[in-house]
């Protein structure tokens, strides 16, 4: 079986997991409404009173300790993260199962924390039951959302644990060769592999090279969080400043008044190798890829910066390549495949682009106005 269709299991199983919980949680509440406001269900109130006992005990009698428990847990695991992180610095494979557990630890726990805080509710006496029903429902849909949300981000983790577990004997013993080609802007790592390209042994030579760059020791799990920032910005943010403030978070280097439209989405691995000049910009849905590991050879890592200069404009749904600048004034038409660098106060579009025409001197001044 496929990993895409491993991934696509585990998503409709997160769903279904996620989807019960919403709807035994939706009939629970229902049946406490309608015994307790309108007509009493004897069954239900046997129940309630016979696991009240216990449930007291665990969701409030005990909450503060459990409480404690959880913090002590976060601690311990973000003691863990930062001695895997800058483990990994000199022992890769051995910090960077220390951080990835780390993170699945950080995950689980969040995910049995918010299930806790969730049915602590409904046992706080301190708040009336009406109050706490009213809570429980108001919370059911985003508790709903948060537990496919994590369930989606652990099976992730875990499968990324065991895989690097797996490897261990690879990366000590039989770890493969490779070599660094550098071609204009772009820097190519070849592995000596038959894995494919995303896999631990070869990642991790990866990550080894660009950390002596500059880069970050976790960049492919910063990859991850990356995605999400882009998934956040492209259906949440509307606003152009917030946009490019969130864009800069990530890594991406915007100056003044540029505008990235909505829908554009930056390369997760790699945005600290995008940079807007000022006053340039891009039309919807964009895309920015700095790497590329879909290469004719086998175990190749290819990696490059993409520079839009001042005032250059790309046209909607265009595709900008690896290593490739954009020279000041050019503009981009809709669509394009940019595979190769770009001439200053230029017309070029197409796929891949080509250079239609220069600008005249008139368009060159109106490209060139300042706002």
């Amino acid at each position: 079986m496929s990993k895409v269709s491993n991934k696509a299991k585990f998503f409709t199983k997160g769903f279904i997991f996620s989807f019960l919980f919403l709807l035994i949680s939706a009939l629970v509440i229902v049946l406490l409404l309608i015994s307790h406001i309108f007509i009493p269900i004897p069954w239900i109130d046997f129940l309630y009173e016979f696991l009240r006992p216990l449930l007291l005990l665990i969701f409030f009698d005990y909450s503060l300790y459990i409480y404690s428990v959880i913090f002590i847990c976060y601690t311990l695991l973000l003691v863990l993260y930062v001695l895997g992180y800058n483990l990994a610095k000199i022992k890769h494979m051995t910090g960077s199962i220390l951080y990835i557990f780390s993170l699945l630890g950080f995950v689980f726990v969040t995910f049995i924390a918010s299930y806790y805080a969730y049915f602590s509710l409904l046992f706080n006496q301190n708040i009336t039951l009406i109050t706490r029903l009213m809570f429980l429902i108001l919370f059911l849909p985003m508790n709903f959302i948060l537990s496919l949300l994590l369930f989606l981000i652990n099976i992730d983790f875990f499968i990324f644990f065991k895989d690097l577990i797996k490897a261990r004997k690879i990366w000590k013993h039989k770890r493969p060769n490779f070599e660094i080609e550098e071609i204009g802007n772009i820097t190519n790592i070849k592995i000596d592999t038959e894995e494919h390209i995303f896999t631990p042994v070869p990642m991790l030579i990866i990550a080894k090279y660009l950390q002596s760059k500059g880069f970050s020791v976790s960049w492919f799990v910063r990859g991850a969080f990356n995605h999400l920032i882009s998934l956040i910005i492209t259906y949440l943010s509307g606003w152009p400043r917030a946009r490019n403030l969130l864009f800069q978070f990530t890594g991406m280097k915007i100056g003044k008044n540029c505008h990235i439209s909505q829908k554009a989405i930056p390369d997760p691995l790699l945005p600290e190798l995008i940079e807007f000049k000022e006053g340039s910009g891009c039309g919807i849905g964009v895309k920015l890829l700095t790497h590329n590991a879909m290469n004719i050879q086998h175990g190749v890592f290819s990696f490059g910066p993409i520079e839009i200069g001042e005032n250059a404009r790309i046209g909607a749904y265009s595709v900008i390549m690896p290593g490739v600048t954009i020279g000041e004034g050019a503009i981009i038409g809709a669509n394009s495949l940019v595979t190769e660098d770009i001439p200053p106060f230029t017309i070029a579009f197409g796929s891949p682009a080509k250079v239609i025409r220069e600008l005249t001197e008139e368009e060159k001044e109106m490209v060139k106005k300042e706002y």
